[in-house]
């Protein structure tokens, strides 16, 4: 746990050989889950690659009490925004909350604990065993998990789902996706690079996209997140416009649910754990419609709209 630096866990045989990590950037009301996920890398992890769990720091007693004697070390939030903050100054007040998970992920290499990491959500699980060579390419190469975006396949797949829902999803994700295309010069196929977790990411690419392209355009991390928010879709297009590494394209290695809608298809369907592992290694849950929603007040809503209007101002400003 967090309690034990990665050079104790070395010791113990938990960490293989240092240059690949797996990363969860969790929080309280998802805990559970967490615990549910590490127990399933304790059982499936047969190469013993360390695990890190960073959570906001008022969450830590509560995930060192939760995950005590399991195999992983927990992190704060706030150090990886603090290494974040010493190359791009301190997080702007107006900085979207929900924004806050993105930049973990995205911002975690910066505690140069790897070259490259697995990062995987809460909501997803292991249900057979893994190595780190399912992860590349080569000794040296990560793959780039993605697969092509074929709107009239998606549309075709959903056909269990109201057509102006369906119709709706599918634009939002081609709107998503051609306008990362434009930001970063590609074009053509539609990739997706969210289809579900874990996804690996290099060191290299991050770094090359914020001492390079970030310079380049006069902005950091911060300010392009809150104008291009989706970490995948960053650094899956900023790789292939680069191409600082090799560009090894692997199909997603999870069963993903996205939506309710697809998990009572597959349970009318009959499938379970066992039928998953044949083709998957792992199952997402998405949380967005796994957890128990709570009703927002109105005063909820009215903070929410407010420091979106002072974010608009001040953006305004700074154009």
């Amino acid at each position: 746990m967090m309690i034990e630096p990665l050079a104790k866990q070395e010791d113990k045989g938990l960490a293989h050989d240092g240059r690949t990590v797996l990363f969860c950037k969790s929080y309280g009301r998802d805990m559970l889950r967490a615990k549910r996920l590490v127990d399933s890398i304790s059982r499936h992890n047969k190469d013993g690659l360390a695990l890190f769990i960073s959570v906001p720091q008022h969450d830590l007693a509560a995930f060192t009490e939760c995950l005590a004697g399991m195999e992983c070390t927990l992190l704060s939030d706030e150090q990886i925004l603090a290494a974040s903050a010493q190359e791009n100054g301190p997080l702007p007040a107006l900085f979207p909350p929900h924004l806050f998970q993105q930049l973990v992920k995205l911002e975690f290499w910066r505690l140069g604990l790897c070259e490259n990491y697995i990062w995987i959500d809460s909501d997803s699980y292991f249900i057979r065993d893994f190595r780190q060579a399912d992860f590349f390419f080569d000794d040296k190469t990560p793959y780039i998990m993605q697969e092509v975006y074929q709107p009239d396949t998606e549309l075709a797949n959903m056909n269990h789902v109201p057509r102006k829902i369906r119709e709706k999803r599918v634009a939002e994700n081609v709107a998503l996706i051609e306008r990362f295309q434009k930001l970063f010069g590609n074009d053509g196929t539609l990739w997706r690079f969210a289809g579900s977790m874990p996804l690996i990411w290099s060191t290299i690419v991050l770094q090359h996209f914020n001492e390079e392209f970030l310079v380049g355009l006069g902005k950091n991390v911060y300010e392009f997140l809150v104008d291009y928010p989706c970490e995948t879709q960053i650094y899956g297009e900023y790789l292939h416009a680069s191409q600082v590494i090799p560009v090894r394209p692997h199909a997603f290695l999870f069963r993903s649910f996205l939506y309710a809608d697809e998990f009572y298809v597959s349970q009318m369907q009959g499938e379970c754990e066992y039928s998953i592992a044949q083709d998957y290694f792992g199952i997402c849950l998405q949380s967005n419609w796994a957890l128990i929603q709570e009703k927002k007040t109105a005063i909820y809503r009215l903070k929410k709209h407010w420091r979106e209007f002072l974010l608009k101002i001040h953006r305004l400003f700074l154009e």
